[in-house]
């Protein structure tokens, strides 16, 4: 069957489904207590990006991210480093901005499944993760059972096991110079969503992983728990027919109260089923700070069709590295479409698409596109497999965290408008606490105002208050944080160009 084939070929996998959940440990409304372990979100500072060697994403992508970022190149021994730094000579690109990683991969070329992840610990210090992952990413259905298909090995006839990957973790943790963290379950990255700040996403598909490798669901929730300090952990249903059931193809979290869902056409038979967890799961979900999640849609479209499915550009399968979005193109309408969503919902950030035509690619991996040509498949990009898959962020260890709860969009004239803030310096070199600023201006004035913001008992926590306002006066603001190493971090992290913005509106009668 085509479809099946396809599968094989990008060891593409399905799943089950079913919601569980452990309680949240934050209990504030304003603040957080973060006295446990967490797993750094996406969109906070970075320092790099991981890939592997030989590249399955496009040489346009690799050169604009050794613009942006530092990258860290897994490549299989001084061959494929050899490899590497002639076509990267020829790109002009600046070895410096190169950290070489030796590191034998296979054909397992998504490190976002397999690498590992920042836990920021409750004592400062960073660590990386090292989960199971000794059966690459495992296929199953929409139900949440026990089914699972497996990549067969062609020689041997058997499961095929991650065996280098599986215990690469800790050859990238000397590399880099952290220590790694066991985790003793199947922490499949694509699979795996979170803001930061205790609170996980991930499709019913992961729960059946971590039972067919003999950790139950209340197992699984418990080490998470202690171990990463996911205490809120949503389980999502299952959206494709037969898939890897990744989450990060159905969805994104842009903040910590912010959800990207994609939106298949309305005659496409996905569309109800995407539909029906917004309307009935997501839309019932609080975010850290107790309150429902700003939901927003992009739109995607069939990038490719044969007998047996038509396929969905996987928008939401795109990276944040600072203050860049990346964002895979399919070569079909819908792409302008996505870029203006996303640019919509990222103020201040850049957004970048990238087209992946293979035919026009000068390297690319040898086996992870064999058969592509028969089957009349273009891109290199694919419905359940795109950049997110095939990069991941090392995070910036000495950075400074802010997460803000945000002041609702709409505020009554005769109520205060109040901005609280989490802030942790992990550079521990301590913050200036006269320059904690809350930065605000009237829509439509060039100038911003500035107040500095108030300690609440603990030097994390931080409060301000902003001017009394009128009917229909919109406000726009921003965090802006100095160090005492004079390092300055804002909050959105594009600020100024980037704010968060509420209206004053009548009082309800």
């Amino acid at each position: 069957m085509i479809r099946f084939s396809l599968l094989i070929l990008l060891y593409s996998f399905l799943v089950s489904c079913q919601n569980g959940k452990v309680e949240n440990k934050f209990k504030g409304k304003n603040y957080l207590q973060i006295d446990t372990n967490r797993i750094a979100a996406e969109w906070e500072p970075v320092k790099g990006v991981m890939f592997v060697w030989p590249p399955v994403i496009s040489k346009e992508l690799i050169i604009e991210l050794a613009k942006d970022t530092h990258i860290y190149l897994y490549v299989d021994g001084q061959e494929g480093e050899i490899e590497a730094k002639e076509w990267f000579e020829k790109w002009e690109l600046n070895h410096q901005n190169i950290t070489f990683i030796n590191l034998k991969t296979n054909w397992e070329v998504t490190p976002r499944d397999w690498g590992p992840s920042a836990v920021f610990t409750n004592k400062g210090e960073v660590k990386i993760t090292d989960g199971q992952y000794k059966y690459g990413c495992p296929s199953t259905d929409m139900v949440c059972n026990d089914s699972l298909e497996f990549h067969i090995s062609s020689s041997t006839g058997d499961i095929y096991k991650s065996i280098h990957v599986d215990t690469a973790i800790v050859t990238i943790g000397n590399k880099i110079g952290l220590e790694v963290i066991d985790v003793p379950f199947a922490n499949t990255g694509g699979n795996v969503l979170t803001d930061g700040l205790g609170t996980a996403f991930s499709t019913c598909a992961l729960l059946t992983e971590n039972r067919y490798s003999g950790v139950s669901d209340n197992e699984f929730f418990r080490l998470n728990d202690s171990i990463l300090g996911l205490s809120t952990y949503h389980i999502i249903s299952n959206f494709d027919e037969m898939g890897i059931q990744h989450i990060d193809c159905l969805l994104k979290l842009i903040d910590e109260e912010t959800i990207l869902v994609a939106e298949p056409p309305v005659d496409h038979k996905s569309y109800k089923i995407y539909d029906n967890i917004v309307k009935n799961e997501l839309s019932n979900l609080k975010s850290v700070y107790n309150r429902p999640y700003t939901i927003h849609r992009i739109k995607t479209g069939v990038y490719y069709e044969d007998e047996e499915a038509a396929y969905l550009a996987a928008y939401t399968n795109s990276i944040i590295l600072n203050k860049n979005v990346y964002v895979p193109l399919f070569g079909i309408k819908e792409d302008s479409v996505a870029l203006k969503t996303w640019k919509s919902i990222m103020p201040g950030y850049t957004i970048k698409g990238f087209d992946y035509i293979l035919e026009d690619q000068p390297i690319k991996s040898k086996y992870h596109f064999e058969g592509f040509d028969e089957l009349g498949v273009k891109t290199g990009w694919l419905y359940e497999d795109a950049i997110h898959c095939r990069t991941k962020a090392i995070w910036d260890e000495n950075k400074i965290l802010i997460s803000v709860k945000k002041v609702l969009p709409e505020i009554n004239v005769n109520q205060e408008a109040i901005l609280y803030a989490t802030i942790i310096d992990y550079g521990k070199k301590g913050l200036s606490t006269k320059e904690v600023f809350l930065n605000w201006r009237i829509k439509g004035q060039t100038n911003w105002n500035r107040i500095t913001m108030d300690m609440n008992n603990t030097p994390n926590h931080w409060k301000a208050k902003f001017i009394e306002g009128s009917e229909g006066m919109e406000i726009e603001y921003y965090i802006e944080v100095k160090a005492n190493t004079g390092e300055t971090q804002t909050r959105p992290i594009t600020a100024p160009k980037g704010y968060y913005e509420f209206k004053y509106v009548a009082q309800q009668r």
